[in-house]
């Protein structure tokens, strides 16, 4: 038997563990606090953690509330995200019984609608046992850069991440600006019907995390996330014609960084998604996909970026 528990600030710890017991992989309770602060939206720590009789952890399912401005109103919703079972407690229903609670919790809070991108080994589990709507999938556009690949060196080692951390401060430091400067409206656009809301609370929430920064480069000002990659979170709005003077922006930003890929990912309604399919051809990404819990929106009309993934 399983017992449910609504998560706090208090779990972090637990969280931290669950990562390591599910993908062995370590994140930093500071990292985990930034991801799970999402009081600037309205609402934190919207999750469950299952426990078997004996209080050993055995999953946890959550979702990061956030702020989509739909036909120019705001609606409070979340991102579905950090699905962890450990291996000894799965093929027991626990993902889709700590779902299911999570979202009756989450809309008996206030939470209009539930949005995610699902791996291929999480995809069924939504669309079979939760019922999730899918709508397309994000798309990738990867530009090669020639350059000493120090990014990618220092994400395959990991005694170079400080020392490379400390190059890519003093190599971006010319062009970083920070959250005062940003044109928040040339982030939000007027022609899209719904979109995650780029305003302050958004851009301090996600700058509040390494390696990411918003940059400006002849005029452009662009979110990015240095991480074994150059990673595209979000452009400031440019003209058609501008796709070339981007390119050639990001691709000086990769080389003086040392990155070797840069990567835009985005849906196909992204009025970017337009702009660089004029002259570069992509590739299919992670499926978009919706918990719906009312008929207020049409989720396909409803664009995102790389910027709106939980893990930007």
């Amino acid at each position: 038997m399983y017992k449910t528990e609504l998560i706090t600030d208090n779990s972090y710890t637990e969280i931290q563990k669950l990562y390591q017991l599910s993908f062995d992989f370590f994140h930093s309770l500071t990292y985990i606090k930034n991801k799970y602060d999402t009081e600037c939206f309205g609402l934190k720590n919207l999750g469950l953690i299952a426990k078997n009789d004996n209080n050993e952890l055995a999953a946890y399912y959550g979702v990061f509330p956030i702020i989509l401005n739909y036909e120019l109103e705001d609606y409070l919703v979340a991102q579905s995200g950090d699905t962890m079972t450990a291996p000894v407690h799965r093929k027991k229903g626990l993902f889709t019984k700590l779902a299911k609670e999570t979202y009756s919790l989450a809309q008996k809070r206030g939470v209009n609608l539930i949005f995610g991108f699902p791996n291929e080994n999480s995809y069924p589990g939504f669309e079979r046992k939760l019922n999730w709507k899918f709508y397309g999938f994000m798309q990738r556009f990867t530009f090669k850069i020639k350059t000493i690949p120090f990014c990618e060196l220092a994400a395959k080692f990991e005694k170079l991440l400080p020392l490379y951390k400390s190059f890519v401060q003093s190599r971006i430091a010319k062009y970083k600006i920070d959250i005062d400067q940003i044109d928040f409206d040339s982030f939000n656009y007027s022609v899209a019907k719904g979109q995650i809301k780029k305003n302050r609370d958004f851009f301090g929430y996600k700058l509040n995390r390494e390696n990411t920064f918003v940059v400006s480069i002849e005029g452009i000002q662009i979110l990015i996330k240095v991480s074994t990659h150059l990673f595209i979170g979000e452009v400031s709005k440019i003209e058609y014609n501008q796709d070339i003077l981007l390119i050639k922006c990001i691709k000086k930003l990769a080389r003086r960084l040392g990155c070797i890929k840069v990567i835009f990912t985005l849906s196909k309604n992204h009025w970017l998604f337009d702009v660089l399919i004029q002259n570069h051809t992509s590739t299919k990404s992670l499926p978009i996909g919706f918990y719906l819990m009312n008929d207020t929106f049409t989720p396909e009309e409803i664009q995102f970026s790389n910027a709106d993934y939980d893990t930007f």
